[in-house]
């Protein structure tokens, strides 16, 4: 590959061919990862300027399943406190920085998992193409972020079940977010699989592994993202 792809046509190839664009990032990081960045944090924002409205009453019915469980004089005090906290922008602006760190933090830690991955199978991939990549493998979640926020605009409520979550479903938010199976199975999203598969073709065409050892590094990869939103619902649930 002697020069890097124009990045519009990097970002067709993600759909058709998405482990040559991936090998081409990789070989050719520089700033492009600019692109699928600015992309994401401008459909999250999208997404929760839409649905804010509704965010702000579901914290408001989550905070009132809390309060039912402290005696009545603590939940005056405490619900006068919280008051200012449940206003749509705030809860906006508070998910907005939630979520933009979570990204930030998960492109950290899937670049290590993917770049000591490929040295354990025997390649080899300099650890900055793997961390300029990362955003791109993330972009099926841009478009998840504004099918979401579409939904909760057109139809005035928000998705409540991710994934495959439905089946083990309570229907309380807070005591579905302590059930461990309803996180694992709430993973199980179509933009979740398109992450997984994509990540499979940077550890084909950029990393050059075989097709065992880059399915099975897919698999230690899917499990272990699976496995730290366990670990977090795991330690909600203790908080709690």
């Amino acid at each position: 590959m002697s020069q890097a792809m124009p990045l519009w046509d990097v970002l067709i190839s993600m759909i058709d061919r998405p482990g040559k664009a991936l090998a081409d990032l990789a070989a050719f990081p520089r700033w492009r990862w600019l692109l699928p960045v600015v992309l994401i944090i401008a459909a999250l924002a999208a997404s929760l300027a839409l649905s804010a409205p509704l965010l702000a009453v579901q914290a408001r019915q989550v905070l009132a399943e809390q309060m039912a469980r402290v005696p009545a004089e603590q939940a005056r005090m405490l619900e006068a406190q919280l008051a200012a906290l449940q206003k749509p922008e705030v809860v906006m602006g508070a998910a907005f920085a939630s979520a933009l760190l979570g990204l930030l933090v998960g492109w950290l830690l899937q670049a290590i998992v993917l770049y000591f991955g490929i040295l354990i199978a025997g390649s080899e991939l300099n650890f900055k193409s793997v961390l300029a990549v990362m955003p791109w493998l993330s972009l099926p979640f841009a478009l998840e972020f504004l099918l979401q926020g579409a939904f909760a605009a057109t139809q005035g409520h928000l998705i409540v079940n991710q994934g495959l979550s439905y089946l083990v479903s309570a229907g309380k938010p807070l005591e579905d977010a302590r059930n461990l199976a309803y996180v694992a199975l709430g993973q199980l999203t179509l933009f979740r699989l398109w992450h997984w598969v994509l990540v499979y073709a940077l550890l084909r065409r950029a990393a050059r592994l075989t097709s065992g050892s880059a399915a099975a590094l897919t698999l230690i990869y899917a499990v272990l993202g699976v496995g730290g939103q366990l670990a977090l619902a795991a330690l909600g649930a203790m908080a709690g």
